[in-house]
């Protein structure tokens, strides 16, 4: 349940992505906002593997911590970006961040549920991934429009910071 409740969160921050990236872009003058899921993806194409083999050989802990502290500090980044160079350094970012800590807790999850519990245990975190999605994405429009696209970016760094307090529990 704990690595449910820390994807939960994480992907939160993601639900805020997907669904303002392009308004947020757009407010910033930026045409080509598709380069920040570009980047993204290829960040996380390459972190995935590195960030497994990590897991694996040193645990859990060695991966998924940096992860959420990267997600966050990308996030941080993406609400305070002004043009494209900040834009894209904070697809890095959170292409990385969440490119290390998902598949671990994935696997963290898999591994900490009894044999007979695991289909149940990989549904829950599944769960999760879409639930923390769509809460995102309902809070965090709520929030845009008290604050701005940016101001609802640095915002939702809370998810992230709550997603590693309670990782650490």
């Amino acid at each position: 349940f704990r690595t449910s409740s820390v994807l939960f969160f994480l992907t939160f921050i993601y639900g805020g992505i997907i669904t303002f990236i392009v308004l947020f872009a757009q407010s910033l003058g930026i045409g080509n906002y598709s380069l920040f899921f570009t980047v993204y993806a290829a960040v996380l194409f390459i972190a995935r593997p590195i960030a497994g083999r990590l897991s694996d050989q040193r645990g859990a802990d060695v991966v998924v911590i940096p992860g959420l502290i990267l997600a966050t500090v990308g996030i941080i980044m993406l609400g305070l970006a002004q043009g494209l160079a900040y834009f894209l350094i904070s697809a890095v970012f959170i292409g990385l961040g969440f490119g290390s800590a998902q598949p671990s807790l994935q696997a963290l999850t898999i591994k900490l549920a009894p044999p007979e519990r695991r289909g149940a245990a990989n549904a829950t975190f599944f769960s999760s991934f879409d639930l923390g999605i769509g809460f995102g994405a309902i809070t965090l429009g709520a929030v845009s429009t008290l604050v701005g696209y940016a101001g609802m970016y640095l915002f939702s760094s809370l998810a992230g910071i709550i997603g590693l307090v309670l990782y650490w529990q």
